[in-house]
């Protein structure tokens, strides 16, 4: 049965802008090959699993969308394996370069050098509960060649950057680099299929893409 009108501004509004916005927020981040790698909990930070960008008061909504529309239940099953297998590949290459002893090594001569030039405090780049080189990986796995200013590693990453990126090498990033190839691709499909079923629906039954605020509905004040 086809949705009517109330059920499809539900979906629009609870569910599709919300998808929406969160896929266009990984896009910024895959282009970059930042998969968002943590490793502390060995997951993607920003790129999540579709569901979550649905908030919980909207999963009912979201639960009958992915029910009523299987094309869409199709591309969401097809989108969390293709990021299944980045995060998998991205555990497998950090766990491959932080057992490098080569990088270790390299990991703790320039992290001596910068607190020899510098005179800082090893645990003002690093929190001690870290190892350095976890740390340094980590950044290597997600590509990141400049970080923000209020980040410890700020001043030594941009120090040493040329010397520790060139071990983001070998088959485990190779395999990384290409899932998250394959999920920017599967995201780009979901995007399309999601912008089209939310015009479509539009035009059937003239909803505005975003809710918005009639003046002419405001109750006069008295």
């Amino acid at each position: 049965m086809r949705p009517g009108k109330e059920r499809s501004k539900a979906w629009i509004y609870s569910v599709i802008n919300p998808l929406l916005s969160g896929l266009e927020i990984e896009k910024s981040f895959l282009v970059r090959k930042n998969w968002t790698f943590r490793r502390y909990n060995r997951d993607l930070e920003f790129i999540r699993p579709t569901s979550s960008y649905v908030d919980y008061q909207s999963r009912p909504n979201w639960d009958d969308f992915v029910t009523s529309n299987p094309t869409v239940r199709g591309r969401v099953e097809h989108r969390e394996a293709r990021r299944e297998e980045l995060r998998k590949a991205c555990n497998a290459a950090f766990e491959e370069l932080v057992n490098v002893s080569e990088f270790r090594h390299k990991v703790a001569e320039c992290l001596n050098a910068f607190v020899s030039e510098t005179a800082a405090n090893r645990a003002s780049i690093f929190h001690p509960n870290i190892e350095p080189h976890e740390g340094v990986a980590e950044i290597i796995v997600n590509n990141i060649t400049e970080l923000p200013d209020h980040y410890g590693p700020h001043l030594f990453w941009s120090r040493f950057r040329d010397e520790l990126m060139p071990f983001r090498r070998g088959p485990g990033f190779q395999r990384a680099d290409r899932a998250g190839a394959g999920l920017e691709r599967s995201d780009h499909v979901l995007i399309a299929v999601l912008s089209k079923l939310r015009s479509d629906m539009g035009k059937e039954y003239d909803i505005p893409w975003a809710p918005y605020y009639d003046e002419s509905l405001a109750i006069p004040g008295r």
